[in-house]
C-alpha cells in the first residue's frame, strides 16, 4: 500500500528513507542539558528528539528547546490533551498521543484541529502497557491494539487529518514484527518502528535489532528508534549500525576491531573506543580497522581503506592503508594521522 509523503519540520517522511529518532531522558524542564544532548545526537545523525511532557512548565519549556536545537522536536503526551495543546503553542514540530489513554475526545478534536492550522504531524503511539480500556476487547492480545488504533483513526479521518505516523509499541521481537506487518498491509500512514521496554546496553540492542531486522528488510519502516535503558548515544550508534549492516544507509563508516589477546602490546579497547567515538561523527563508507598486533592485523584487515595496530613493540601503532604499512607512531599521533587520512577519503 503506497504510504502518505509529507513533512515534519525540516524532515521528510514516507518517501522511502528511515529517519532515527531518540527521547530525552530528564525532565524537559532541564533545557541546557537536554538541548546540548539534542545537538550531539543530531551530530552523530540523529534526525528527529521526543520530549515528554508531565505539566505546563514542560510544555513550555519546548519552546526554548524549540530555540537551541535544528532538529524537529516531537512532544510526548499522555492523559492530559491540554498539555498537546500548550505543546503546540511551543511550535513543536509533532504530538504524539497514545489512544489508551487519551483523556477526552472533545480534547483530542482540539489538538488535530490546531495541528492542522499549525502544519504539525501526529504519532498514534500505542505501547503494550498503556492499552488501558482496550485491554481484553479483541480476539486476541494483538487485536486489542487495532481496536484502539481504528476508533482513534476515525476521529483523524472524520476530521481529514493525514499527517499521522503509527507505532505499536512491544517489548517482544516476535509480536512487534506481526503487529508491525499487519498496519503495514492496513494503513496508508507512515510507521514508527521499534521495541519498548527493550533493555540496555548489548540485551536491548540485540532485542530490538532481532525485531527490526526483519521488518527493514521487508521495507517496513520509515522511522526508528532503538530504545535503551542507557547513554542516549548508544541508542544513536545501534540505529546508525543497524541502517548500515543491513544496506540501508550507505554513507556511514564501519569499524573492525580485533577481539585483542596475549601478543597484544597496546591498550586496544582504550585506542578501538577512541577511534568508534570519533567515527561517530563520520559520515563517509570508509572502513577502518583496529588490530592488536602485527601477527594478523595488517593482513586480516588488508581490505580496510585504513587502520591502526599495535607493532610488535609496547605503545607504539603502526598505521596502515589497504594492508600497506604508512608508518610507526606513538598513541596521539597516530589517532590524528589515522583521521587526517580519513578526512580526506
Amino acid at each position: 500500500m503506497k504510504k502518505y509523503r509529507f513533512n515534519i519540520g525540516s524532515k521528510t517522511i514516507g518517501d522511502g528513507g528511515i529517519l532515527i529518532q531518540s527521547m530525552g531522558d530528564r525532565k524537559t524542564t532541564i533545557v541546557d542539558a537536554l538541548s546540548s544532548l539534542t545537538n550531539d545526537l543530531t551530530r552523530m545523525g540523529m534526525d528527529m528528539m521526543r520530549f515528554s511532557v508531565l505539566d505546563k512548565e514542560d510544555a513550555k519549556a519546548l519552546s526554548e528547546i524549540r530555540k537551541k536545537v535544528s532538529v524537529p522536536i516531537i512532544a510526548d503526551i499522555h492523559f492530559d490533551t491540554t498539555l498537546a495543546l500548550l505543546a503546540l503553542d511551543s511550535g513543536v514540530d509533532k504530538i504524539r498521543i497514545n489512544p489508551g489513554n487519551v483523556n477526552s475526545e472533545a480534547g483530542l478534536r482540539k489538538v488535530i484541529a490546531l495541528a492542522r492550522e499549525n502544519n504539525v504531524a501526529m504519532r498514534i503511539g500505542l505501547n503494550s502497557g498503556s492499552l488501558n480500556r482496550y485491554r481484553g476487547k479483541g480476539k486476541d492480545f494483538l487485536e486489542d491494539y487495532f481496536l484502539a488504533l481504528d476508533a482513534t483513526l476515525a476521529i483523524f479521518r472524520e476530521m481529514d487529518f493525514r499527517n499521522i505516523v503509527l507505532s505499536l509499541k512491544t517489548s517482544s521481537p516476535e509480536h512487534a514484527y506481526e503487529l508491525y506487518r499487519r498496519a503495514y498491509d492496513l494503513y496508508p500512514y507512515p510507521l514508527h518502528v521499534g521495541l519498548t521496554e527493550s533493555g540496555f546496553g548489548v540485551m536491548g540492542s540485540m532485542k530490538s535489532a532481532i525485531a527490526l531486522q526483519r521488518l527493514l528488510s521487508e521495507g517496513i519502516g520509515d522511522t526508528i528508534r532503538i530504545s535503551l535503558a542507557d547513554d542516549r548515544r548508544e541508542e544513536i550508534r545501534a540505529c546508525k549500525t543497524l541502517l548500515r549492516e543491513l544496506g540501508i544507509r550507505k554513507d556511514l563508516p564501519e569499524l573492525v576491531v580485533c577481539p585483542t589477546c596475549g601478543r597484544t602490546l597496546i591498550d586496544l579497547k582504550e585506542i578501538s573506543r577512541a577511534v568508534a567515538k570519533r567515527l561517530d561523527y563520520v559520515f563517509k563508507p570508509v572502513k577502518v580497522a583496529v588490530m592488536g598486533c602485527p601477527v594478523n592485523g595488517i593482513g586480516e584487515a588488508r581490505d580496510s581503506d585504513f587502520g591502526i595496530a599495535g607493532s610488535g613493540k609496547k605503545d607504539v601503532y603502526l598505521l596502515f592503508t589497504k594492508g600497506k604499512p604508512l608508518g610507526l607512531y606513538e598513541k596521539e599521533e597516530a589517532l590524528e594521522r589515522l583521521f587526517s587520512f580519513i578526512a580526506v577519503f
